[in-house]
């Protein structure tokens, strides 16, 4: 397998966000630079959006803002896009500001044209939006995991293009397994990631997330709130009810490492701790945080 490559420094100057970014004034310098050098202006209805954009929902109060000032001061940050042939131009990155400038009447637009690859496009795509804080969990979750199923990489390579640990790449991944409609209530922002990691696993997890809105717990209640359920359930089945305080424990743990985990309290002070992982990878990232 060919081995992959981070895009790197040169990131922040393909996708134009010095001020997104914590950049050196060499840094803003470069991208200042490839503005001036190559940016050229084209009819805006030559532009078309990514289909494969890890974006879906875009936020129209935004996009009205953006289009007023646009309107006062031009398009100031090129689009960049990728050239498919003479008249029709793919964006790369740069989707809000091109619906913006759409908005406000603008008939030609600054971009970068840059030549990348399918891979290439949805890291940008991707690291732009989680730069801008733009994508939610479950966009995010999305855009992951098409990377990881589609170019093979792992959930270390995934944590180091994305500048985030890998319990945290783990961690977003497990979203997708939350039923869809309680995916919509993260999506729309009824919940947040917090909410959403706690629910991950849970029976029920659609009925509780609604009583979770309705009472508009915090994601601590919420995790209290799981554990008194779970142990109602435990106590007509017979066994030992667990304390909630444990089970708050095991979902803190389950988020730190990125692995689920198994607290069991014997007494005496004396307990297990059991730690599950689904595939070679996550016991050698596990190995090396024993090791460090």
């Amino acid at each position: 397998m060919t081995k992959k490559k981070g895009l790197g420094k040169g990131l922040a100057a393909l996708i134009g966000e010095a001020e997104d970014s914590n950049l050196s004034k060499s840094d803003i310098k470069e991208i200042n630079e490839l503005s001036v050098r190559k940016s050229d202006e084209i009819p805006i209805e030559f532009l078309f959006p990514n289909k494969n954009q890890p974006r879906k929902i875009f936020d129209q109060e935004k996009i009205d803002e953006l289009s007023q000032s646009i309107k006062q001061k031009g398009l100031i940050l090129p689009i960049l896009v990728k050239k498919i042939d003479e008249k029709n131009y793919q964006i790369i990155a740069g989707e809000r500001r091109w619906r913006a400038s759409q908005k406000a009447g603008l008939h030609n637009v600054p971009v970068i044209i840059k030549n990348l690859d399918d891979k290439e496009i949805l890291e940008i795509a991707l690291i732009e939006n989680m730069q801008r804080e733009d994508l939610n969990p479950i966009e995010e979750a999305e855009g992951i995991t098409r990377l990881q199923e589609e170019y093979q990489y792992t959930q270390e390579e995934l944590a180091k293009i994305l500048g985030k640990s890998r319990p945290q790449i783990s961690n977003t991944i497990r979203l997708l397994k939350l039923p869809h409609k309680v995916q919509e209530f993260v999506q729309n922002k009824s919940l947040s990631a917090g909410h959403a990691r706690a629910l991950v696993g849970v029976e029920q997890a659609y009925s509780i997330a609604k009583i979770a809105i309705k009472k508009d717990m915090n994601v601590r209640q919420l995790e209290t709130y799981i554990a008194y359920i779970k142990n109602k359930k435990s106590k007509k089945g017979g066994n030992k009810l667990k304390d909630p305080n444990i089970l708050s424990l095991e979902n803190e743990i389950t988020q730190m490492l990125g692995l689920s985990i198994k607290i069991e309290q014997k007494g005496n002070e004396k307990g297990k701790l059991e730690i599950f992982y689904n595939n070679l990878e996550q016991f050698n990232d596990l190995l090396k945080k024993l090791r460090s």
